[in-house]
């Protein structure tokens, strides 16, 4: 778990709240609060932080341009979206721009620890409500597939359909009947093929170019 937290939302009130919901986790430290991207940007260059509750519709700079830009200064800063979109475009700007996790704002603690313990893993974690939104957006929009993504067999499109879905090995295995070291073995496969060199960039890869079972 990511323990040195920013906050950064332009609501007073939202932050409020959300402080008081991490206080109560454990190993959890709110180190700061920001209202706007560039306070966001100062903070971190005068304070070490592990994780960033960033919301996207900020005033003087966005979420989404803070999102490249700390990627750019800061790349071991973990950056999980939280904000009241819950559209598909939105969702897929922020993972392209960098983010490790987007949640919608009426999340609850639960989920927020499991977002957090994800991201801190090096995975991409997106609200389960919004899965419906991101598959619903990839059949209505056809990017060519690359020629990486034609080496992909059906059971590895399977796969990565459920890590995109925020799944475990031990749970993909379950749902596909296959051994965890198999499920294993196909994400390290994918990977490989794909030139990713972890579960993020992996599933960034997916949704950028539409590799999911049924494309």
């Amino acid at each position: 778990m990511p323990t040195r937290i920013l906050l950064a939302d332009d609501h007073q009130l939202f932050l409020d709240g959300l402080r008081s919901l991490l206080e109560r986790i454990e190993g959890c430290e709110v180190v700061g609060e920001a209202r706007n991207g560039l306070e966001v940007l100062t903070f971190l260059s005068t304070t070490p932080v592990d994780c960033i509750l960033l919301d996207v519709e900020m005033p003087e700079l966005n979420g989404l341009e803070t999102t490249k830009r700390i990627k750019k200064q800061f790349p071991n800063v973990r950056v999980l979206a939280v904000s009241m979109a819950n559209d598909y475009d939105t969702v897929r700007q922020m993972l392209r721009a960098g983010a490790d996790g987007y949640l919608v704002k009426n999340t609850g603690k639960t989920e927020l620890v499991k977002a957090m313990e994800s991201i801190s893993r090096g995975q991409i974690y997106v609200s389960t409500e919004l899965a419906p939104v991101l598959f619903h957006g990839l059949a209505n929009r056809k990017p060519p597939v690359s020629a990486y993504g034609e080496t992909l067999t059906q059971r590895e499109r399977e796969v990565l359909g459920l890590i995109v879905d925020g799944f475990t090995n031990e749970q993909i295995g379950q749902q596909l009947f296959l051994s965890p070291l198999t499920v294993k073995t196909h994400r390290a496969n994918m990977m490989s093929k794909l030139n990713c060199s972890n579960t993020a960039a992996l599933v960034r890869y997916a949704l950028e170019h539409n590799l999911l079972p049924g494309a």
